[in-house]
């Protein structure tokens, strides 16, 4: 009856991980991609399309900054490829989701350099705590199984 006192408390089994925190990154990753879509669906619906076009000198800034969105589009497909491999419970679900958000940041990095958006620092905040949250050892302990071994250490 060795170690009776601490069967089921503490940090679970190898093998035996929680697959809750996975599921949950898989949907708040499908948020962030519907996030990204709706941002790009508000821009485009503020702008005048007609006036844009029967204009003849260059379009105004929130065109600009309209089209500009589309670069958010490859990391948002992206981003939902990889809630799917998540929820899947693939490896490279992981993997994938670690890229786009990398992508998500980078890209809203340029944008904000570029034209100084302001709607960009929550989606790169979004972001930022994405990959945070997909660096959480229970999370890592589900994909990789064998780092269990490496966990925090007691100082003697």
């Amino acid at each position: 009856m060795a170690g009776f006192g601490l069967a089921g408390r503490g940090r679970p089994e190898p093998g035996s991980a929680s697959r809750r925190p996975v599921r949950a990154i898989g949907l708040l990753l499908m948020l962030e991609a519907a996030g990204i879509a709706a941002s790009g669906a508000y821009e485009f619906s503020r702008v005048d399309w007609r006036s844009v076009i029967s204009a003849r000198e260059a379009p105004p800034r929130e065109v600009v900054e309209a089209l500009v969105l589309v670069l958010f589009a490859p990391a948002a497909v992206l981003t939902l490829l990889a809630a799917l491999g998540l929820l899947l419970l693939r490896r490279r679900g992981w993997l994938l989701a670690a890229i786009s958000q990398g992508a998500v940041v980078a890209t809203g990095l340029w944008l904000y350099a570029t034209y100084g958006t302001i709607y960009v620092y929550p989606i790169m905040a979004y972001a930022v705590l994405m990959i945070l949250y997909l660096n959480v050892h229970d999370v890592r302990a589900v994909f990789y199984p064998g780092d269990q071994e490496r966990g925090p250490r007691r100082m003697s």
